[in-house]
């Protein structure tokens, strides 16, 4: 059986976040620039749209925050992470349903997500399955375990959610339907009147594209 980890307590936070060669800051700077950029739109602009930004914004200020600690930008195909080479670690920036940042709840991605996402969840799945025999095949591994920094905005409670977190299955609908780990950061405050988020369909969605015949 795959464990549920959960980290919530500060001091089990900051020692976790060590290990993983990230810090809180980081990762809060990084969510606070999305929700600032996305503040800066207008009505005027797609409904959609601000949901597209604050992901955009998020995934280059992660890259921006994190660089300092060795981490850098990677592209698989429409999937953009943020990689530490040295830990074999891989981050990518998701919007969440209303159970993101709640120990209390089961969470999950709001907008569907495709192919890669798949992929990288399943070598999540292979590297804790066999976790005890990582350390012997460690030089021969391929791939990193990729975790995603989560996070929802909460226009009712004025607050946006976030945990980085280790994904463990995805149901055939796009949808994560289970974590290995997760480390609940708590959330950001906010005063801006921010109108109901429409999140874009993802940019890790699979178009198939075929010849006219």
């Amino acid at each position: 059986m795959l464990p549920n980890i959960l980290h919530d307590a500060p001091e089990e936070i900051a020692s976790r976040l060590e290990q993983l060669g990230v810090t809180e800051v980081a990762l809060r700077e990084a969510i606070y620039q999305g929700h600032l950029q996305r503040t800066r739109l207008t009505p005027n602009h797609p409904r959609n749209f601000p949901g597209l930004v604050m992901w955009g914004e998020v995934v280059a200020a992660l890259r921006d925050q994190l660089r300092p600690l060795d981490w850098i930008r990677q592209d698989v195909g429409s999937f953009p992470v943020t990689v530490n080479e040295s830990l074999n670690l891989a981050i990518a920036v998701a919007s969440g349903d209303e159970g993101t940042g709640n120990p209390y709840a089961h969470p999950s991605n709001r907008s569907k997500k495709g192919r890669n996402t798949v992929e990288a969840i399943e070598a999540n799945r292979q590297m804790v399955l066999f976790e005890e025999f990582m350390q012997e095949i460690k030089d021969d591994a391929e791939g990193n375990q990729t975790w995603i920094l989560m996070h929802h905005t909460d226009t009712s409670k004025g607050e946006i959610r976030f945990e980085l977190s280790l994904p463990a299955e995805i149901g055939n609908d796009g949808k994560i339907t289970s974590w290995s780990e997760r480390i609940v950061l708590g959330s950001i405050p906010f005063d801006d009147d921010l109108t109901e988020i429409l999140e874009p369909g993802g940019p890790d969605i699979d178009i198939e594209i075929r010849r006219k015949a």
